[in-house]
């Protein structure tokens, strides 16, 4: 049966803005790169922590508009609720400041849910929604 999740794949339009991004902003590493010529397609595998990404970029069309998703409320702040992938980090308030610092404006804020969880998001360059999350301290 299943053990894990071995990797997430994201369809991109703009490789190189993307590997950008992800090793740039995000921290992880390229571990792999596949050219599958034949079906017009190439992966780039990123990793860091264990966590996997496959970025993939098709040469004969662009990816179509992710999807708008739903926003609720929480706590008087709107928040969208669609595709997304979400990172654990140990200080929300501090990895928020370091990616603005590079240019990336969030959408949410840090924001304290019930429980004592604290979440923020943003886009990534294909419109994936990227969420933080840092878990109450145990």
């Amino acid at each position: 049966m299943i053990k894990t999740i071995d990797h997430v794949g994201i369809l991109v339009n703009d490789m190189q803005k993307s590997v950008e991004f992800y090793t740039g902003v995000l921290g992880f590493s390229v571990s792999r790169k596949i050219e599958m010529e034949e079906a017009g397609l190439s992966a780039v595998f990123l990793e860091k922590d264990g966590s996997k990404i496959e970025l993939m970029k098709y040469r004969g069309k662009n990816v179509l508009k992710r999807s708008k998703g739903i926003e609720i409320e929480v706590g008087g702040n709107s928040i969208l609720i669609n595709d997304h992938i979400t990172f654990s980090v140990d200080d929300i308030e501090t990895t928020v400041t370091q990616i603005n610092e590079k240019g990336f404006v969030f959408n949410l804020e840090p924001i304290q849910l019930e429980g004592g969880m604290k979440l923020a998001s943003f886009k990534d360059p294909n419109g994936v929604l990227i969420e933080l999350v840092e878990h109450p301290k145990q």
